[in-house]
């Protein structure tokens, strides 16, 4: 990433392109572009070990394609998807309609629209369920957790590797977004006012 870039995704991150708000979408390309620190990386790795174990010890399976997605670091800053990020869960919670199922979340929607689940089966098998509300996230309801029992949730993909490839294609489309963003910026070496 050059320097350019960098101060741009950081004038993104900090909020200071308020102040040049022509440059918001380049500065937006920037940050989601940027590669997650070494700390961002160690915490996601560690979070998602902790998940697994107790998904493990609960007799539930991850898919291989998740763990390896996850745990590479180079995947992760890979996809530059614009609204949807991979989302590690602070725990992990039954699905009420069919308790013997284990809810993982994966990735959630940036405006905070749509979450998407790993849905564990006793048997081994996974699917990929969405629902509006983030399962596993208790922290974001500071006061009580809303009953989940009246959570709509859908099935999406018969696979985490069916909507990882749906992901990905989205990720490219939203690359090529951010390379046409960026070009002038780049070109001139400059963020100019």
């Amino acid at each position: 990433m050059t320097s350019i870039l960098e101060e741009m995704a950081r004038k993104y991150e900090s909020g200071e392109w308020i102040q040049t708000p022509q440059h918001y979408a380049a500065m937006q390309a920037a940050y989601f572009i940027r590669p997650k620190s070494p700390d961002q990386h160690r915490t996601r790795r560690e979070v998602f070990s902790q998940r697994i174990v107790e998904a493990e010890t609960q007799g539930f399976v991850i898919p291989d394609v998740f763990r390896e997605f996850v745990e590479t670091d180079a995947y992760v800053d890979r996809v530059n998807h614009n609204t949807i990020w991979l989302e590690m869960p602070s725990e992990l919670w039954r699905l009420p309609s069919a308790p013997t199922c284990l809810v993982f979340l994966a990735f959630t929607e940036g405006q905070g629209c749509c979450n998407w689940h790993l849905l564990l089966a006793p048997d081994g098998s996974h699917s990929m369920v969405s629902c509006e509300h983030p399962f596993g996230q208790p922290s974001i309801w500071p006061s009580r957790v809303p009953d989940v029992s009246q959570w709509k949730v859908n099935r999406c993909a018969n696979s985490i590797e069916q909507w990882l490839y749906c992901y990905f294609l989205d990720s490219a489309e939203h690359d090529r977004q951010y390379i046409d963003r960026l070009r002038p910026y780049h070109s001139e070496g400059r963020i100019g006012s």
